[in-house]
């Protein structure tokens, strides 16, 4: 079996994503491990000092990067083309193909599969029916309520306006979990066999994507509660900031950032 040529990456032992700081510290340790002064006469120590400046004189040069991510890019799409063109009826692509309804067939083009679809975590909803459940609580028992409403002055026997606030306070709780499920139900985040797709919206529908050949870099912040349920927001970035995909509270991102970077590196 023929040995899988390495990247340029992967020769320095980094991601794709790698910063210029971390390209020039991984290209001087590599050339401090095989500098010719320490194995003298060795012509292949003396090759692979060679390579490694090669290496980094590309990772470092912006554009020279540039013109090989995309050149890495479009071989990768080419061997994911070629991979799924010769597998049989009875092997299993990788990640595994799911459906999704809310994906109409022209979203995709033709051969082109879905191969991992993110969804909104329920914790979106948090916020919703707290003020729902605290709001409905204090209308059907509204002894607690009433036993501070009466310490002030200015609330004393005027117990109808305070219900009137607790309906606007419910009102705006069903508001707000009602914009939440349509969110929910009008926001996509998938990746494909070629492209990342976001779609926003229902009426002012909003649409972007960004080719795999075009991928930047994708960014996962998260918060101590997001860190601990499993929530958080993506930006995924284009070549040279010409798109941005920005999706919030998503479900597992760290397992939407695996499938995507999976997908990047396959091209190599």
């Amino acid at each position: 079996m023929q040995k899988k040529k390495k990247t340029l990456y992967e020769f320095l032992g980094i991601e794709p994503e790698a910063t210029p700081e971390e390209i020039k510290t991984a290209a001087q340790q590599l050339a401090k491990k095989f500098h010719p002064s320490k194995y003298p006469g060795n012509a292949k120590v003396a090759d692979r000092f060679k390579k490694i400046k090669i290496v980094y004189n590309t990772l470092a040069d912006p554009t020279k990067r540039a013109t090989y991510d995309a050149a890495l890019a479009k071989k990768m799409a080419q061997n994911l083309s070629s991979s799924e063109s010769g597998k049989n009826t009875t092997s299993t692509p990788s990640p595994k193909i799911i459906s999704a309804q809310s994906i109409s067939k022209t979203d995709l083009r033709e051969g082109e599969q879905i191969l991992y679809q993110a969804s909104l975590h329920w914790f979106s909803y948090l916020t919703a029916l707290l003020i729902i459940g605290i709001a409905t609580y204090l209308w059907f028992e509204p002894s607690v309520l009433k036993m501070y409403i009466n310490q002030i002055e200015f609330f004393q026997d005027k117990w109808l306006y305070v219900k009137i606030g607790l309906l606007i306070i419910l009102s705006l709780g069903i508001f707000l979990f009602l914009t939440t499920l349509l969110k929910q139900f009008t926001t996509t985040l998938m990746l494909t066999t070629e492209r990342t797709i976001a779609k926003f919206g229902l009426f002012l529908k909003k649409r972007i994507e960004i080719a795999h050949i075009q991928f930047d870099r994708v960014h996962i912040s998260q918060s101590i509660l997001g860190t601990v349920f499993q929530f958080g927001h993506i930006t995924i970035k284009g070549s040279h900031g010409e798109n941005v995909i920005r999706v919030c509270n998503v479900a597992y991102p760290e397992q939407f950032e695996k499938q995507l970077m999976r997908l990047i590196k396959q091209s190599a």
